[in-house]
């Protein structure tokens, strides 16, 4: 169907335009001496501040986290706000139907906890559920009742409020409920994935849905409102999390399910628990690093990774040389074959995450790399490989006035989920059950109650036991691999944030023991791929700045405690607020 494509002529509304009109609106989002953002929004620009900061995916969220620390709250509020925000102002990416964790400093207790608000399996989930007389079905994974686990991140929101935050949950909801009440002009952004996934939405959300308009996909420029959200929000604001777990919402839940052919019941609804735990804990050079433990496993690699990448003379070899390039897709070749073999929910399976961190298996595998030619074969279990094409999910950093601070990852898996929304709620339901493997022997194959591994990486970085760094991005597969090139870019190349961030970034992987193309921005220059396809590599070249390699946010906090600069990232809306 191509109805949509030219169903009328208006002119864009760029994502730069908005962000500059509420700089204009709300000069407390940036410090007085900073300069003008250029108008250019890949040249890179660091905003600051010296009291508090939020950067976030959708510059109205980064409104609606800055406005809850302008008015006394700490950073998990401001959090909070922020995600609730980005359910209105990128409904695409995150919401309240999803999932995913939390990573909390607390200043005054110098303590770092994590919050695990991953979906969980339905208790009917079992290994051979994506497959039908002996084939995967892969739709049952995507668009289906069946791809739907049991959404967590209310749960996650209002444990970090209950026990870190000062505010309730009615408190933090308000610039939620007024963004999707009021709504907001759409973006390049929001039009062009609305179109990428209008199919999905006309089946299961239906022509008479909030996510279209008029049963069309949205163009820049029109007017995104989703009052049956705000209206939700409100329910949720009186009668608290209770509602959505326990009461007629969670009916409304399951009935949407059910009707798309899954089998989610109340009772695992109301089973749900978000988790605290303790960070996983790496080291790169004089840092420290404190990220979310399995089962995500963008933490875990990342610290992986960096343990090799600290082996080599990566500052001599030079920002995306062929040298440097060549070595770090090797090693993310390697990783992948780990996370294929070893990866679960630690709750059901022996993770190994000792060894698979321990600086001796880093240089066990930095010396299995060759110098000029890739190894060809990478040792993994012969497991369903991961999906190295999805976008999806959404990432926020936050410091407040006393040093807390918050990074969280979120998300509905593929953009706009299922596409299924429970009826009068607003929300859209994930398909994060699309995140187990349908292969039955892998340790990450889908069971009653187990939480599909993650590749979310959330991370704080410290340096003599102060906080230096908030870093996160979305991007599916590629969230590890794009976090450790800009901590590589701000720690080996002497970067600032942004700049670090906007730089040119690649991917590659491993599925089944064999080696993945290198997938890289087409600012890398020719002669630089020419000398990777000498080597072996096969490439795919993106767009500059494609979305394909995700949207990071990132804090950094200067030694002194002073200014605060947030970086955020052009290949979505990102935005910078503080004061």
């Amino acid at each position: 169907m191509t109805r949509f494509r030219s169903r009328r002529n208006k002119l864009p509304a760029p994502a730069l335009t908005a962000c500059l009109l509420f700089a204009s609106l709300v000069p407390a989002c940036r410090n007085r001496t900073a300069p003008v953002q250029p108008e250019d929004p890949h040249q890179p620009f660091d905003f600051t501040a010296r009291r508090g900061m939020v950067v976030a995916a959708h510059p109205l969220a980064a409104k609606a986290g800055v406005t809850v620390l302008r008015e006394g709250g700490n950073a998990v509020d401001a959090a909070v706000a922020t995600a609730l925000a980005l359910n209105a102002a990128e409904p695409f990416a995150s919401g309240i139907g999803g999932g995913g964790f939390m990573v909390i400093f607390s200043a005054r207790e110098e303590k770092t906890v994590v919050i695990n608000f991953r979906e969980q399996a339905p208790a009917a989930a079992g290994p051979d559920m994506f497959r039908k007389d002996g084939k995967i079905i892969d739709d049952w994974r995507r668009n289906h009742g069946k791809a739907v686990a049991v959404p967590g991140a209310l749960a996650g929101w209002t444990l970090a409020l209950r026990r870190y935050g000062t505010r309730t949950l009615a408190d933090v909801i308000a610039e939620a409920i007024r963004i999707a009440e009021e709504g907001f002009l759409v973006g390049d952004t929001f039009s062009r994935i609305n179109k990428d996934e209008y199919e999905k939405l006309l089946l299961n959300a239906g022509e008479e849905s909030v996510y279209l308009n008029q049963g069309f996909p949205y163009e820049p420029g029109d007017r995104f409102r989703n009052p049956e959200l705000a209206d939700f929000f409100r329910l949720l604001a009186e009668k608290g999390p209770e509602e959505f777990y326990r009461g007629d919402t969670a009916g409304k839940i399951v009935a949407a399910v059910r009707e798309k052919g899954g089998e989610m019941t109340r009772e695992d609804l109301a089973a749900y628990r978000a988790i605290e735990t303790e960070p996983l804990r790496g080291e790169y050079r004089d840092a420290v690093l404190l990220t979310a433990p399995p089962p995500s496993c963008g933490g875990l690699h990342m610290v992986q990774l960096l343990n090799i990448f600290e082996r080599w003379p990566v500052r001599d070899w030079g920002h995306n040389s062929a040298a440097y390039i060549h070595h770090l897709s090797e090693a993310f070749r390697f990783a992948f074959a780990d996370r294929a073999r070893w990866l679960g929910d630690p709750a059901y399976v022996d993770v190994p995450v000792d060894h698979l961190t321990d600086k001796a298996y880093a240089a066990q595998i930095a010396s299995s790399i060759l110098p000029d030619r890739i190894a060809g074969e990478y040792p993994s279990g012969d497991f369903f490989p991961p999906d190295m094409e999805q976008e999806s999910t959404t990432h926020l950093c936050v410091i407040d006035r006393d040093g807390n601070i918050v990074a969280l990852t979120q998300s509905i898996n593929l953009f706009f989920g299922t596409g299924i929304v429970p009826e009068g709620t607003g929300f859209i339901l994930n398909n994060h059950m699309r995140d187990f493997s349908p292969d039955p022997g892998s340790p990450n194959a889908p069971g009653p109650a187990k939480r599909p591994i993650s590749n979310m990486g959330p991370l704080i970085m410290l340096r003599g036991g102060r906080p230096v760094l908030v870093l996160g991005s979305p991007g599916g597969t590629r969230i590890f691999p794009s976090l450790v090139q800009i901590i590589l870019n701000l720690e080996e190349f002497d970067m600032s944030l942004d700049e670090a961030i906007e730089a040119p970034r690649f991917f590659s992987s491993s599925s089944r023991g064999r080696a993945q193309a290198i997938s890289l921005e087409n600012r890398i220059p020719e002669n630089i791929r020419a000398l990777l396809e000498s080597m072996g590599h096969a490439l795919r070249v993106y767009e500059a700045y494609d979305k394909y390699f995700g949207g990071a946010q990132g804090i950094r906090i200067s030694s002194d405690g002073g200014v605060i600069r947030g970086g955020a990232d052009s290949r979505r809306d990102g935005f910078g607020a503080g004061y």
